[in-house]
């Protein structure tokens, strides 16, 4: 006979075992659990109690035959459970099922004793499980004395339960909440089977970061000079915690064609921002026989609640040393050091800055520096959708070559704006009037007067439509401007900083043709366009966004990059920009259509296909008009758990292949591995090659985090989580 009793209010199997901050990315869906989760009641002042047969005597209760205790914080069932209210001791034993609100256990017996507010527990022959973390594991008993609690012969995994690819394993953990404190003896790493890593101690904290090793990394390169020597590198890195704000990781990075690297990366919090130093040092190059290293600083303080400090600099000791030291970052043509303080007053609406920055040449050519530059703005704005924009901006300008002019440039500005905008159109007309001087070191000063205006007007339209058996809004956006910039012979001005800007479709409604300040175009233009979107009614997404704009020209005349006036068509390319997503494809492209020549002067495709991260294509085409590249990316899988990625840029223009990335991964539940190479281009005749090999125990560690960054941008949409 199955009866159900109201019994008193007790507290059962209180912190058990204290759950630590585990995040991790489980790929598996439905893993097992211990036994089928039960629903907790919601009557959170009785227990309620279901038992085949129960026992009574002074307040004494033995339940046996499928005894169950469910209250609104565990449920507890077992063969037979004993419940004495004197002591308000406990005891279960028999097929032992145990679940809290987190955790979940079976056991082969259970022991409660309370000793005045202290709750004592122990199980034996225990497995327990972590609902959210999925952490789960064995112990030959769980002990709770009210203020730690002590597992013996304990198992460990982020594995799903019945699955023991990657374990840990200790003959004894103490986990104490009070002094934020866990230690375990005799710990082993156990993957495959096989033990990977022991210690005889280990000691952390529970909540908030602990000093200690990470897992060390193993990677294999070939020299990028003429002697092509392999070599490996093994890196091993030791984390301080050295308080809440501050912490320093030292890594041993050694390659063995080089010599020993000593890499130190100190971070700390500030009241008000944060620095961050690292340092590389190489002690005589086995191959160069000098010292190597590298310096990245960057300080963020704030001054006030109004002045920002940001202080950077990066260094190296020479051109090849991420090439030949670091095998990562070999694309880096320059390195820019910079201090920068900013004031903003968004009550006022007044921000100035002084920016002062220098240049460490690795390859290519030198730029002009600001040392220093000084700007001040305000902006002045009305309830009618009026602002003035007021601007004063002096650059000192330096260059590395004595041959370059060099000087100090100061550009003031006054921009006038109205915002009109309906429901069915918008309207802005801006006028812009601006004065430069140039101070010159080596020659004459000169200076220039000039103003610009710039009406811009969007028209908006829409209608519902069906397509792709979908119930569609169909946008329209005929888009009209006018620029005016006047004639200025601005041969004789310096160029420390201007451009000529593409021609995209944006670009040809601002009217400007040049980056910076230097060059300011003689622009007499009407520029039409169209933008039309296809967005889904039910869920926002835009199936089909397109823009095509060109300018008519009034003038035929123009400004180039030194100043002349050249001859100009009467049109501009025309600019369009259209991307397509339907279903798994996605099309990409921007283009400049040249009219005299009927062929595209300039453009940027990309076609894709993607089923999922691990599964898909994409093809990539760039042309600006004077380099030609393509590039192909995907990801196939071979089984359910092994996939191969790949990618490839090459230089249609120059027959060379920049970038060549290709690997193989295995990734289950709860482990994964992954083998990757890299090859990039670096100079004549010359390539940067590096095999990096990554084994991911998911929750615990990971042999080489660098490669999951790396990975993501040689080959886009390739997510390695």
């Amino acid at each position: 006979m199955r009866r159900q009793l109201a019994l008193f209010i007790f507290v059962w199997l209180p912190s058990v075992v204290s759950a630590q901050e585990i995040e991790h990315a489980i790929s598996c869906n439905n893993t097992p659990l211990l036994f089928p989760k039960q629903v907790l009641t919601t009557d959170a002042k009785n227990i309620k109690v279901v038992a085949d047969y129960s026992e009574g005597n002074k307040g004494n209760y033995l339940l046996t035959g499928n005894a169950s205790l469910n209250s609104a914080e565990f449920y507890l069932s077992a063969d037979k459970i004993m419940v004495e209210k004197t002591t308000e001791d406990s005891s279960a034993s028999g097929n032992v099922k145990f679940q809290g609100k987190q955790i979940m256990l079976t056991a082969d017996n259970i022991l409660i004793k309370k000793q005045g507010a202290v709750t004592q527990s122990i199980f034996e022959q225990a497995q327990y499980h972590y609902i959210g973390t999925k952490i789960n594991g064995q112990a030959k008993k769980i002990t709770n004395d009210g203020s730690k609690q002590t597992f013996d012969s304990m198992t460990y995994s982020l594995c799903p339960i019945g699955n023991t690819d990657w374990q840990v394993k200790a003959n004894k953990v103490t986990i104490n909440p009070k002094t934020n404190r866990g230690i375990a003896e005799n710990v082993t790493i156990e993957f495959m089977g096989v033990p990977i890593f022991y210690t005889p101690h280990h000691e952390w904290i529970l909540k908030g970061r602990d000093s200690g090793f990470l897992i060390p990394s193993i990677s294999r390169y070939t020299e990028s000079d003429s002697s092509e020597n392999k070599g490996y590198q093994f890196r091993i890195p030791y984390y301080f915690n050295l308080a809440p704000e501050r912490d320093f990781l030292l890594t041993l990075n050694q390659l063995t064609t080089r010599g020993s690297v000593i890499e130190g990366t100190y971070r700390q919090l500030l009241n008000k921002g944060r620095v961050e130093i690292q340092v590389h040092y190489l002690n005589q190059d086995k191959i160069k026989k000098s010292n190597r290293w590298l310096l990245n600083t960057q300080l963020d303080l704030s001054l006030n609640d109004k002045t920002e400090l940001t202080l950077i600099t990066n260094r190296v000791s020479d051109r090849e040393y991420f090439k030949e030291i670091t095998h990562e970052n070999t694309d880096k043509t320059t390195l820019m050091s910079s201090i920068n303080v900013a004031y903003e007053n968004k009550k006022n609406n007044l921000s100035a800055s002084i920016f002062a920055e220098n240049e460490q040449l690795l390859s290519g050519n030198a730029e002009y520096t600001r040392m220093p530059e000084i700007s001040l703005s305000k902006k002045i704005t009305n309830p009618d959708n009026r602002e003035i924009n007021l601007s004063i901006i002096g650059t000192k300008f330096k260059h590395t070559d004595v041959t370059k002019e060099t000087g100090t440039r100061i550009h003031t500005q006054a921009v006038f704006a109205r915002n009109i905008k309906t429901g069915t159109y918008s309207m802005r007309p801006k006028f812009v009037a601006s004065k430069t001087k140039y101070l010159m070191d080596n020659r004459a000063n000169e200076g220039r007067s000039i103003y610009s205006l710039n009406i811009d007007s969007t028209l908006f339209l829409e209608r519902d439509t069906h397509l792709f058996a979908k119930n569609l809004t169909q946008t329209l956006n005929p888009r009209l401007a006018y620029n005016y910039t006047p004639e200025r012979d601005q041969s004789a001005l310096a160029n420390f900083d201007s451009e000529k800007i593409n021609a995209s479709y944006e670009t040809l409604f601002s009217g400007k043709k040049f980056t910076g300040l230097d060059r300011i175009s003689k622009t007499n233009d009407i520029v039409i366009g169209l933008e039309s979107d296809l967005i889904n009614k039910k869920t926002g997404a835009t199936y089909l966004a397109l823009k095509i704009a060109q300018a008519r020209h009034l003038d035929d005349t123009t400004l180039d990059t030194d100043g002349n006036l050249v001859p100009q068509d009467k049109y501009s390319n025309i600019a369009t920009d259209i991307a397509l997503t339907l279903n798994k494809f996605t099309l990409g492209n921007a283009l400049q259509y040249d009219p005299d020549t009927s062929k595209i002067a300039k453009s940027s495709s990309t076609l894709g296909y993607v089923v999922n991260p691990k599964k898909f294509i994409n093809f990539t085409h760039e042309d600006d008009g004077e380099q030609r590249s393509a590039g192909i990316y995907g990801a196939y899988p071979i089984t359910q758990k092994v996939h191969l990625f790949a990618g490839i840029n090459r230089s249609l223009t120059d027959s060379i292949n920049n970038k060549k990335t290709f690997g193989i991964a295995y990734e289950s539940c709860c482990w994964a591995v992954r083998i990757a190479h890299f090859n990039e281009y670096t100079s004549t005749g010359i390539y940067d090659e590096i095999t990096k090999f990554e084994l991911i125990l998911k929750g615990l560690a990971s042999s080489d985090s660098t490669l999951v960054e790396r990975l993501r941008k040689e080959i886009p949409n390739y997510l390695t989580d």
